[in-house]
């Protein structure tokens, strides 16, 4: 039984993805039911034209595909539940996922008329909400809209425009929803999770994990980091999760300094 009033139907689990990346459904999946095999809500794949053979998951196809943001689109005119979490294919869960917490946060959203909710706190929130444990967004603050995470469906739907990659929404998304209010993230991460791709290749460390703990991942399928390109990549992560713990109005401030010196000088 669900806890604090939050119906199974009140929330999907849409795993998002696409015929190319289908390589990447065995092992999610594997991840999934091993980290999460009571969890209450219904599944959901999003794809193109390929379907996944598993009772426990429907696959809802948009048809050829065009781009991520059209795909996602004509998927969500299936979505029926109030709140959906988006679920990006290449994150694996890697430790025991708690349904309670999901719950919590889904309540929490609701109770506060909120839009969307990231499952971290990246970027860092500007203020936190007394008495919870989840912090708010500003109207304004860049990155707030994060593909991955609890989003409001009907709203999710206004927000998103055709041509889009998970990039270009994250940030373009979050221009455009500069004037409403309701984006909070969650301040302990909601689980543990395992990036295993970039740029249609795989991560080495992530490479690594899958074989050492048995996970069904496809190496045959992609190519593997390695080298100068994953010193580079490990770098970039650093770099972004350093800046990510910045306060975006310090951010702004320096960049801005920045640039009266450059010029000046």
């Amino acid at each position: 039984m669900l806890l604090n009033n939050m119906k199974s139907n009140d929330l999907t689990i849409l795993f998002l993805s696409c015929d190319k990346y289908s390589d990447l459904w065995k092992p999610l999946f594997y991840c999934f039911h091993t980290y999460w095999p009571d969890c209450p809500y219904p599944l959901v794949l999003g794809s193109n034209t390929i379907r996944y053979r598993d009772s426990k998951i429907k696959t809802l196809l948009s048809g050829p595909d065009k781009d991520w943001s059209s795909s996602l689109r004509n998927i969500l005119k299936e979505i029926n539940t109030k709140y959906v979490f988006i679920w990006l294919d290449d994150i694996f869960p890697i430790q025991p996922v708690v349904t309670k917490d999901f719950i919590d946060a889904l309540r929490f959203l609701d109770d506060h008329n909120g839009v969307h909710m990231h499952a971290w706190p990246t970027p860092k929130p500007d203020r936190l909400v007394t008495g919870y444990k989840y912090g708010e967004y500003d109207r304004g603050t860049p990155y707030r809209a994060n593909a991955f995470g609890f989003w409001d469906t009907a709203y999710l739907r206004t927000l998103l425009l055709a041509g889009e990659n998970p990039w270009n929404f994250e940030i373009m998304g979050s221009y455009r929803a500069s004037f409403t209010d309701g984006f909070y993230c969650c301040l302990q991460t909601l689980f543990h999770r395992l990036h295993v791709v970039e740029k249609g290749a795989i991560f080495s460390n992530a490479y690594e994990y899958c074989r050492n703990h048995g996970i069904p991942l496809d190496d045959k399928s992609r190519k593997i980091i390695s080298g100068n390109r994953s010193i580079q990549s490990e770098l970039q992560k650093i770099y972004f999760n350093i800046v990510m713990k910045i306060s975006w109005r310090n951010r702004v401030n320096l960049m801005n300094t920045l640039r009266r010196l450059i010029i000046s000088y």
